[in-house]
């Protein structure tokens, strides 16, 4: 089922803040407890919504890094499933361009980046990494790119972005 203008109302409402009322939410707009309760759970049990709490890593004195793997020889697909399993990797994406996977980390140190740098590198497939290291992050995680018209294909359908 296709997120509507409510869906993408209620994951804005829970962007700002993630443990917000569901009376509340029904309150900003304009439905019952029931309808949001029930949507919500539509949208969680699909995979278009993970309720979250998110921090600025480097605010707790953590690297953060973001990569992107060139592979040869096997399928990205496969390869970014295997990197699912390296616990300090929190985000890996298919890309199309110039790089095949997207990865975002957040190691302690830098001796911890190297350790999950030679992780990586020893993932077959992996032929090259690019490396960006955060100095400072202004802003993260944003859902302003959901409303309207610009998120309609971002969630649900076809186009969910899964990898599986």
């Amino acid at each position: 089922m296709a997120a509507d203008d409510l869906d993408r109302r209620l994951v804005e409402l829970l962007g700002e803040d993630g443990r917000r009322a569901y009376t509340d939410i029904a309150a900003v707009v304009g439905v019952s407890e029931a309808t949001v309760r029930a949507r919500i759970q539509r949208l969680t049990v699909n995979g278009t919504l993970r309720i979250v709490a998110l921090c600025n890593p480097l605010t707790l004195g953590h690297q953060s890094v973001r990569l992107l793997l060139t592979v040869r020889g096997l399928s990205p697909r496969n390869v970014a499933k295997s990197l699912t399993s390296i616990p300090m990797i929190g985000h890996v994406a298919l890309t199309a361009g110039a790089h095949d996977i997207y990865l975002e980390a957040t190691p302690r140190d830098l001796g911890q980046l190297a350790d999950l740098l030679d992780d990586i590198r020893r993932t077959p497939g992996v032929v090259t990494i690019d490396q960006f290291v955060l100095t400072r992050l202004y802003k993260d995680y944003s859902w302003n790119g959901l409303r309207d018209q610009s998120g309609q294909r971002a969630m649900g359908g076809s186009g969910s972005g899964s990898i599986e």
